[in-house]
């Protein structure tokens, strides 16, 4: 791929323009996933918590929560200790040496497509720590791959540490009513059951939860509540 990266970057204004750039990045070098995540000093929690963007299927990213993986991976061990990409491929990473259970999972990650990757430890100008990653079933990177690959990563971490500073300053407060639907999807309910909990119809929950995604610069409600959780707000 030939392009200048800082001049495609730096045009990006929103989470989601980032989010359309990464999807075209990561099909252009052969590969089916991608997340920006931060790697805080304290690493506990899931992975929506410390997911920025990503194009995860729900259903992968809750065998990855149940299997601990966030804490207990050894790609995000080396993130956390290495200033290096990590280049890992999901048969040496989900083995007996992480868990019984993990090593269970291989064929989940295998079906959906998820088996070799590379994740780029990256900061921004405030130093706020975190990783790009790519992830796919495509052959190992080659060398110019992963130089390009690595500048793109330096390139939309800042660039989304700008969006994401920016949208804090300008981005009204969001209502109560936005705050107690985000909170009841964080406890993994559905709409229907909130509108069931708040005695509002289904549509009005909707229009809450969408609302609220709209003022977080958020891709889907999942990032909404990862959001609004590194905010403090729920």
């Amino acid at each position: 791929m030939n392009f200048d990266i800082h001049a495609d970057i730096v045009e990006l204004n929103t989470s989601f323009d980032v989010f359309k750039y990464l999807r075209k990045t990561a099909e252009g070098y052969g590969f089916k996933y991608f997340s920006v995540l931060t790697l805080p000093g304290d690493m506990s929690g899931n992975f929506n918590n410390h997911s920025i963007i990503n194009n995860w299927p729900p259903d992968m990213i809750k065998t990855y929560d149940r299997l601990d993986l966030m804490n207990i991976s050894p790609v995000m061990v080396a993130l956390s200790q290495k200033s290096t990409p990590v280049l890992w491929h999901v048969d040496e990473v989900l083995t007996t040496k992480t868990s019984v259970t993990a090593a269970a999972a291989r064929d989940l990650f295998h079906a959906r497509g998820f088996v070799r990757g590379i994740n780029f430890p990256v900061h921004d100008s405030r130093s706020q720590r975190g990783a790009v990653g790519f992830a796919g079933d495509r052959n190992a990177v080659s060398k110019n791959e992963l130089l390009e690959l690595s500048m793109i990563s330096i390139h939309v971490f800042d660039r989304l540490s700008n969006i994401t500073l920016l949208s804090e300053k300008e981005a009204p407060p969001l209502s109560e009513r936005e705050l107690e639907c985000l909170r009841w999807t964080a406890a993994g309910k559905t709409s229907s059951e909130i509108s069931t909990i708040l005695s509002l119809s289904e549509h009005t929950i909707n229009h809450y939860l969408i609302s609220a995604t709209k003022k977080l610069d958020a891709v889907n409600r999942t990032q909404a509540v990862a959001k609004a959780i590194r905010k403090g707000w729920i």
